[in-house]
């Protein structure tokens, strides 16, 4: 799988963990902190779960992962390289 298409794969599980309040086209082509985009606390929490499920990762909650799950780029490029 590409960065682009790991991408768009996150901006669609964005979309689904803020039901919607965050569309897909929106968290992939603004290049905004997803926290600017008024990601919230309970979808951040949502977006964790859906990654650690779609990528068979674990991300820590500590302050690293948490600024990745803010950054569209930074998290498909650190699930490219695992």
């Amino acid at each position: 799988m590409t960065r682009d298409e790991i991408r768009q794969r996150l901006a669609e599980l964005v979309a689904e963990s803020s039901d919607g309040d965050i569309p897909a086209e929106r968290a992939l082509h603004t290049g905004t902190p997803l926290s600017a985009l008024g990601l919230t606390s309970l979808s951040r929490m949502r977006l964790i779960d859906a990654v650690e499920s779609e990528y068979d990762v674990e991300l820590d909650l500590d302050e690293r992962n948490w600024k990745l799950l803010d950054d569209l780029s930074a998290l498909a490029a650190h699930l490219e390289n695992r």
